[in-house]
């Protein structure tokens, strides 16, 4: 099958939805609608682009020309309301249109003109493609989409990069509890929840140290507050951490935390539980989804920084159950998040496509 896949540009996702396609029989074609590109990122052996992009998207009707000349007998296109919307009106049939989360369950929220986006998009599906229960939900009970031609899975981890490596160092008690986050610094991540809840916990006396990684539109304005406070030494800005490395800041850390409002299956959450790493993170759907409260990991209130930094002084003062929830979370990681199974229920939404097609016209 000659199967397209078409995204924003090349980022960390994209770079292994493709590599995953490009070990499979089918012939893999690539079309990013921007020239964005992550540093570092070169598109796998046997994929072809079939576009350069210029600054501005391209329209419908050049994709419907691309698709044409190439043609395409399949296409898979995320996010919803701008890449799958642009190759819904291409006219092209079959079409799979993927969530990435934050375009349901955050973006349309908050722009009636991205809801009505992804409509349109998912009106001209004939499968969607969805990674957690809550973006499934969402289609669902919004869309109206057919919950028959949905496919959920979680986009998975490689457990041959992502494993427990190592005691944890804060956990007999002798050391500070060491904590990870690698949320982008935007709005829907909650970093300022995250900020807040360290400088309260940093306020009380816990004596821990902090890595926060990543980059963001909030990072400095956040970056300069932590500075001015009493938890600066206890706080480490490692910007953007690569994939190669994250299996270290992991193993590293005895906790991860997320103060995210929105989420998927969140990637770095399981990333961070297949490492054996006890999530402390917000009490939402999704997370709901990988995270039992006192199970394999904690959950706080949602938007509550103090809540979290009770959170952090709790597990700080009695440590003994770290060792059973890292050993639950990597379970819990290793059963539900492995891509290489998690590769064949996508593979099996596209035969599901296809045969849509071929029976209904979808």
């Amino acid at each position: 099958m000659r199967l397209l896949y078409a995204s924003r540009g090349l980022g960390v996702h994209d770079e292994r939805f493709l590599k995953a396609l490009s070990e499979t029989d089918h012939e893999v074609f690539f079309l990013p609608l921007t020239p964005a590109v992550t540093p570092g990122l070169v598109l796998p052996a046997g994929v072809r682009q079939i576009h350069q992009p210029e600054e501005k998207v391209i329209t419908p009707h050049s994709i419907g020309i691309l698709l044409e000349k190439w043609k395409i007998d399949l296409v898979h296109a995320g996010p919803v309301y701008d890449v799958a919307r642009a190759v819904a009106f291409s006219v092209f049939r079959p079409l799979i249109s993927m969530s990435w989360g934050f375009d349901l369950l955050w973006e349309a929220e908050r722009d009636l003109l991205l809801w009505m986006a992804i409509k349109e998009a998912l009106e001209h599906s004939a499968v969607f493609f969805c990674d957690a229960h809550s973006v499934e939900a969402k289609a669902i009970q919004e869309y109206g989409f057919d919950p028959k031609r949905i496919v959920v899975f979680p986009w998975g981890v490689d457990h041959n990069t992502f494993f427990p490596n190592g005691m944890k160092a804060g956990r007999n008690g002798n050391q500070p509890l060491r904590l990870f986050s690698n949320r982008t610094w935007e709005d829907q991540y909650g970093v300022d929840v995250l900020v807040d809840g360290l400088l309260r916990a940093g306020k009380a006396g816990m004596p821990f140290t902090a890595v926060l990684a990543g980059e963001g539109s909030l990072k400095a304005a956040l970056q300069e507050k932590i500075k001015k406070s009493s938890i600066a030494r206890q706080v480490l800005f490692v910007g953007r951490v690569t994939q190669a490395d994250l299996p270290r800041y992991y193993n590293d850390a005895d906790l991860y935390l997320s103060a995210s409002h929105v989420d998927g299956s969140s990637l770095s959450l399981m990333e961070a539980m297949a490492c054996g790493t006890v999530p402390l993170v917000s009490n939402i759907a999704s997370n709901r989804e990988w995270v039992e409260e006192g199970g394999n990991g904690y959950l706080f209130e949602d938007g509550d920084g103090a809540a979290l930094a009770a959170r952090l002084l709790s597990v700080d003062k009695d440590r003994s159950q770290l060792p059973m929830l890292a050993r639950q979370a990597h379970l819990v990681a290793e059963q539900r998040a492995d891509w290489q199974k998690n590769i064949q229920i996508m593979l099996g939404g596209y035969d599901l496509a296809m045969k849509l097609h071929q029976e209904q016209g979808l």
